[in-house]
């Protein structure tokens, strides 16, 4: 991972700007950065089975046929992403999943065969219980989900008390034959939220990738979405004198006085694009011309990317708001 600090100042790694900047702001782990909108060429969505971060990440994107070397800016500034409590929930409620599914397994061996039922009776004692009656979520959507987990949930951890009685009284037959029917219902109900949510988290992590481009050069940077457009007034362009980050080019001041790094991407292409090169040799000619290939003037936003293909959608010559990623 490129290294954030460095011995070079700020103002020698950009050069003098003249006019007024239209700046692409993107999302990256909570904050927030900018991009010259000149260099920005596309925008679209990544898919889920992208590795846009982290260890195991991606070396290149492909854009209408062409591998481009892909750059995360999360490994880039060694910043987490602003979508992995999601990531990190759906790892959490896969294992959930199977406790409930473990559980009424050993509540029916405890009414067949007389064992010890020794499992979380109360639904607030359970993993999942003491994560779900603590946990909050800004998320309307999530929170609409979340909200259905609780009567399937009591249901099914109330079964305890109520057919370990039965068994106590002699009533085993009646036992076994309701918690069948309550693994085809209650049961089959709650693990079918488990996997709506798991697909809800999914569709919530809305990631992008933008495509940049400078003359003969272009690269896919992974970010968490894009907030918007702005034009930035000469003055608010602030260029720095002293020793600052390497990969940012200035600092700008937008109209509520919020402070946004610019990030140079050229600072950190070079070393990426040999070793892209070096793993993609037949796409050094591709390469070439890449504004005149496949990059119109103004940027453009894409649907949903992945490894194989992209769409050009509508243009954003005209527009000072981008969705939300």
């Amino acid at each position: 991972m490129t290294s954030l600090q460095s011995s070079v100042p700020i103002a020698c790694v950009a050069s003098p700007l003249a006019n007024n900047l239209d700046v692409l702001l993107i999302k990256l782990g909570g904050r927030c950065f900018g991009l010259p909108l000149s260099k920005v060429r596309h925008i679209c969505g990544i898919s889920p089975n992208f590795a846009s971060y982290g260890a195991k990440v991606e070396d290149h994107f492909v854009f209408q046929g062409k591998p481009l070397p892909y750059i995360s800016l999360w490994n880039l500034m060694g910043l987490k992403s602003e979508y992995a409590e999601y990531e990190e929930m759906q790892a959490m409620l896969v294992q959930r999943r199977q406790d409930h599914i473990d559980w009424i397994s050993a509540l029916e061996d405890a009414i067949r065969n007389n064992t010890t039922f020794s499992k979380a009776r109360s639904p607030r004692e359970c993993a999942f219980g003491k994560w779900y009656y603590s946990y909050n979520t800004g998320n309307r959507r999530l929170l609409s989900v979340m909200r259905y987990f609780e009567r399937p949930h009591t249901e099914i951890h109330q079964l305890a008390d109520r057919l370990l009685g039965l068994v106590e009284t002699g009533q085993n037959s009646d036992a076994l034959h309701t918690i069948l029917e309550s693994k085809n219902t209650t049961l089959a109900e709650l693990l079918k939220l488990f996997d709506s949510t798991q697909e809800l988290l999914t569709d919530l992590q809305r990631r992008v990738v933008i495509i940049a481009v400078d003359g003969d050069d272009g690269c896919a940077l992974g970010a968490d979405g894009v907030r918007g457009i702005v034009t930035v007034p000469v003055e608010r362009i602030k260029q720095g004198r002293g020793a600052g980050v390497q990969v940012m080019s200035a600092l700008i001041i937008l109209d509520d006085q919020t402070i946004v790094p610019l990030i140079n991407w050229r600072t950190f292409f070079a070393d990426r694009k040999m070793q892209h090169e070096s793993a993609y040799p037949p796409c050094r000619k591709s390469a070439i011309n890449l504004e005149k290939s496949f990059c119109p003037r103004k940027p453009t936003v894409g649907a949903l990317g992945d490894t194989k293909n992209t769409k050009n959608f509508k243009s954003l010559s005209n527009r000072r708001s981008l969705p939300k990623g």
